[in-house]
């Protein structure tokens, strides 16, 4: 069966320009090496209704739904909990990784765990969870009415390397298949 993703990068900085897109290009080119198919990239702001609207219309259009950013501790950052109410999952607090979050403040950057990181640790109810081992957002991954739904954090070391230890073998048992594209250079014609 084949199968439609829509890319959803969520961040205001990337709709002003200061920052580059390049998670779209890099998940483009992994999905299509496993056979997914990748016909739309959205990109919305901080903003928890734009976000709701891009959610509503891609999942009609499309069964597999890639978020990136939005999963940090500020106050902005509200893409699991716009996602959790758009497909009616509760937040559940995962005490398992709120103490690896508070492991990583204190081992790696030897300060105490800010108490806003806490929203770190709530995830969908039942989802399928992504550690991080490089940041300290985890991501995650649920299926709702036969579209799966996968969140990512933005930053593009994290997303790349949550994608090949996570995101790439959760795909993979969805599609036998792959997509081959071959480009052909001409000159002087």
């Amino acid at each position: 069966m084949s199968h439609t993703a829509e890319l959803i990068a969520v961040g205001t900085e990337l709709l002003l320009g200061n920052i580059a897109n390049t998670n779209a290009q890099v998940l483009s080119q992994s999905l299509s090496a496993l056979g997914i198919n990748v016909f739309w990239h959205t990109v919305v702001g901080d903003n928890p209704r734009r976000l709701r609207e891009a959610l509503d219309i891609a999942r009609r259009r499309a069964d597999i739904l890639i978020t990136t950013g939005g999963l940090g501790p500020t106050y902005d950052d509200l893409t699991k909990q716009t996602i959790c109410e758009a497909f009616g999952k509760p937040l559940i607090l995962h005490p398992d990784i709120l103490e690896d979050i508070r492991a990583f403040y204190e081992s790696a950057l030897h300060v105490p765990m800010p108490e806003n990181n806490t929203q770190q640790a709530e995830l969908p109810e039942g989802c399928v969870v992504f550690d991080n081992p490089v940041g300290t957002a985890p991501g995650c991954a649920f299926e709702w009415e036969g579209v799966h739904v996968l969140m990512l954090p933005g930053p593009p070391h994290e997303m790349e390397t949550m994608l090949r230890r996570h995101v790439e073998p959760y795909l993979r048992k969805l599609s036998h298949e792959v997509i081959v594209s071959q480009d052909i250079m001409t000159f002087g014609m």
